[in-house]
């Protein structure tokens, strides 16, 4: 089964997984789409982890830190924060260097305040950072981070970080439940603010659909 799916993208997985969720347990599915990953070459299983989340299972966090590795692509730490990841394991993560590093910056900032530039689910999905630490031990957290490694890729999210730390500690309900995830992705109608959020992204959809159909017109 997994290796049909070998060479999927999260669009192709879109609906089988969907039918996972609507006929297994969050065990079931979580089990379903980590052999997937597992069979995937790495590129693919980082763009594909946002999917973990979606199980709504704490145990994909345990997967999580088992298996991220180069090249450790932004969604890593979308699926970990949507699956609330508290603050100390993510301090270790930190800590711990290599992968877990840059996966721990990228969890922190999508934390941040829901933007339009995320997906539609993660913003009807809104995760707050659990145990969030004062400004300061953050701060700190962050400059530790720079004086152990401070590639181009580390400075540039820590710089992201530190702009968005206020939104990223803000506290507060999230807005859909880790438990609710499934529900989520199948069907995000019902969830509250969630016809405004995918109306906006239609309408900028829409308008990258038009300017890409003016641009080949042009060039015909």
């Amino acid at each position: 089964m997994s290796d049909a799916y070998q060479f999927s993208d999260s669009r192709a997985l879109s609906d089988p997984f969907a039918q996972q969720l609507s006929q297994q347990q969050p065990d079931g599915a979580l089990a379903w789409l980590t052999a997937i990953l597992a069979a995937q070459a790495p590129a693919l299983r980082s763009s594909n982890a946002t999917l973990l989340a979606y199980t709504g299972n704490p145990a994909a966090l345990a997967w999580i830190d088992a298996n991220v590795g180069s090249p450790v692509a932004g969604q890593w730490g979308v699926a970990a924060a949507l699956l609330g990841t508290p603050w100390p394991r993510i301090l270790d993560w930190l800590q711990r260097g290599g992968p877990h590093r840059l996966m721990a910056l990228d969890t922190l900032l999508a934390y941040r305040k829901p933007a339009v530039n995320m997906s539609p689910l993660e913003q009807i999905a809104a995760p707050v950072l659990p145990q969030a630490p004062a400004r300061a031990e953050l701060d700190a957290a962050l400059a530790a981070c720079l004086a152990a490694s401070a590639t181009p890729r580390i400075q540039a999210a820590v710089n992201s970080i530190q702009q968005h730390a206020d939104d990223i500690l803000r506290g507060g309900p999230r807005g859909v439940a880790v438990a609710d995830l499934p529900r989520l992705y199948l069907d995000p109608a019902p969830f509250q603010d969630a016809s405004a959020i995918l109306e906006r992204h239609e309408t900028v959809v829409a308008g990258m659909r038009a300017n890409l159909q003016n641009l080949l017109k042009g060039i015909v």
